[in-house]
């Protein structure tokens, strides 16, 4: 528990802090978070060498994509990421299409996930979203584990998670929407539009949770990683900010 404090006590303020910068050192964070996630990822999924080489590129060239705002380039670059592949495919006889699928699964997983943290943040306003969506999934993430750990009865999904329980989901369900009740004016929300929201994302965040947790299960580990200690990997982590964000992203979008 103390490495667990210790890790989220150093990383919450360098997040919060490059959030607040923006521009190219919040770009470098999301690629740096990006490059790591999907490593474990590619770890997991047991993608050769070459095709994760395939897969950072493609990650990053997305991510610059978006933070620069240049579809035409970012579609050009998919299709020569997407030629270069099939060429790999097909000239290593070792290498399969279910591989070359895997990579890709990866980098929409990961590096397409994290992206809206970059759309999100180019907003008006974007930062304070940002913000929001790390608050809400920190929020709902603690109180699911808090009370889950001590309260939690009725498994939600045991082959899956077997400690995650449906106690935990309620209470990151109600953290996230009170989170949103209280600072909704600030965000020009209404009450019923917060509720909504802080309902949503809470189950986001969930989803998230469990999306990894069928990851884990079927490379048949516990942690991603090891990159964070008392926490795990990146996707450890992030795995409910992975959906919170683009939630986030499409509410503002949209109803803004």
């Amino acid at each position: 528990m103390l490495a667990r404090i210790l890790t989220a006590a150093a990383g919450v303020p360098a997040i919060v802090l490059a959030v607040q910068i923006g521009g190219l050192p919040f770009l470098l964070l999301v690629e740096l978070l990006s490059l790591v996630g999907l490593s474990e990822y590619y770890r997991l999924t047991r993608v050769p060498v070459c095709l994760q080489v395939w897969g950072f590129a493609a990650g990053a060239f997305l991510l610059i994509g978006v933070f620069q705002g240049a579809p035409g380039w970012a579609v050009g670059g998919a299709f020569f990421l997407g030629g270069l592949l099939i060429i790999l495919v097909v000239s290593f006889p070792r290498l399969s299409f279910e591989q070359a699928g895997s990579a890709v699964l990866g980098v929409l997983y990961v590096s397409f996930l994290f992206s809206y943290l970059l759309r999100l943040e180019a907003l008006p306003a974007g930062r304070n979203y940002t913000l929001l969506a790390f608050v809400l999934t920190w929020v709902s993430d603690s109180l699911a584990f808090l009370v889950g750990s001590r309260w939690g009865r009725r498994k939600l999904a045991p082959r899956l998670s077997p400690r995650k329980t449906w106690e935990g989901a309620a209470a990151g369900v109600a953290g996230s929407t009170l989170v949103l009740l209280a600072v909704h004016t600030w965000f020009g929300l209404s009450a019923g539009m917060a509720i909504a929201l802080g309902i949503v994302a809470g189950v986001a965040a969930e989803a998230g949770d469990l999306a990894e947790s069928a990851l884990k299960r079927f490379a048949q580990v516990k942690d991603s990683g090891t990159i964070l200690p008392g926490h795990g990997g990146i996707l450890d982590r992030f795995d409910a900010l992975l959906l919170v964000a683009p939630v986030v992203y499409v509410w503002f979008r949209l109803w803004r």
